[in-house]
């Protein structure tokens, strides 16, 4: 009887935390996101790459918005200073929040769900 109590409950953590926290796994648009917010954080003299980033994504399914928390390299210097965008795949649009808590009240006014992590942002 306690192995199967054992197993139930060891189940049922998988399974909460597999649903919990967002995945390590990118779709198509998330890819897109990431790789916007990459070519905006481009330098002439430096060449990042997906590593070199920080990435924390909501996604709104009702209004097809995602809301970035991200860490960005500075100078050669991955996940030098946090920077938080809003991004329209069907508008092509990403706009870049100057006040973290206009970042906070859109994040609280959508339905938003975390869709991926990286970087600092996976534990």
């Amino acid at each position: 009887m306690r192995k199967w109590l054992l197993v139930l409950v060891s189940g049922m953590a998988i399974v909460l935390l597999s649903a919990c926290g967002g995945s390590s796994k990118k779709d198509e648009g998330t890819q897109e996101v990431i790789d916007k917010i990459i070519e905006r954080n481009t330098e002439e003299k430096f060449s990042y790459t997906e590593d070199d980033f920080s990435f924390l994504i909501y996604y709104d399914k009702d209004t097809k918005l995602y809301l970035v928390d991200s860490w960005i390299p500075f100078k050669g210097e991955p996940n030098k200073f946090d920077r938080k965008y809003q991004v329209n795949l069907f508008k092509d649009n990403l706009e870049t929040y100057r006040i973290d808590s206009q970042f906070d009240d859109d994040k609280q006014a959508g339905n938003y769900e975390v869709v991926y992590k990286s970087g600092q942002f996976a534990d």
